[in-house]
């Protein structure tokens, strides 16, 4: 079998079907353990260390803030390249998940603990950030908390900018009123 996906051969169920004819009796299930545990060497042997010098702190950050469940093939591998290269970068991305889940889910009660974290490691640029957390602390808990927010109003504001922006020096008050009222 091992031969068999070295060439290339990847289906779980055509491998079975092969080792069986050969007089194995075990079940397909097994044979798909196995292959689990293939991929996952093979993601190891493939991370490339060299690549990790072609990625910019913002490819990093964007990884990292993003979902693992969202990334495809390439940015888990990217990933588990970033995770595996530095213990550092590990904590750091475990760090960041956490508090990425604390805002998908509204978890403002785990703040607390989630800042002592921070402060107990050793990352100065999360503890820079946890500072500016900790200065607005009681906004941020909120944020995090309530389902509330003011969303909608920033967006109209911003869509009001931006038609006031386009128009500056072009037309009166008359002419800004009527597409205002036209944009909604």
């Amino acid at each position: 079998m091992l031969k068999r996906w070295q060439e290339g051969e990847q289906n779980g169920l055509v491998l079975w079907r092969e080792i069986q004819k050969q007089g194995y009796t075990g079940s397909e299930r097994t044979v798909y353990r196995h292959i689990e545990t293939l991929k996952q060497a093979s993601v190891r042997a493939s991370l490339n260390l060299n690549r990790l010098h072609t990625f910019t702190a913002s490819t990093a950050v964007w990884l990292f803030g993003r979902d693992k469940k969202s990334l495809d093939e390439v940015e888990q591998e990217d990933l588990a390249t970033f995770c595996q290269a530095s213990p550092t970068l590990k904590r750091t991305y475990d760090l960041v998940q956490d508090f990425m889940q604390m805002v998908r889910k509204r978890e403002g009660y785990r703040l607390d603990a989630w800042l002592e974290r921070i402060a107990a490691s050793d990352l100065t640029e999360l503890q820079s950030f946890a500072a500016g957390v900790e200065k607005d602390k009681a906004a941020v808990k909120a944020g995090l908390t309530w389902s509330i927010n003011n969303a909608q109003v920033e967006g109209q504001v911003t869509k009001l900018k931006l038609l006031k922006r386009t128009m500056y020096g072009k037309a009166g008050f008359p002419l800004l009123r009527q597409r205002v009222l036209h944009a909604v």
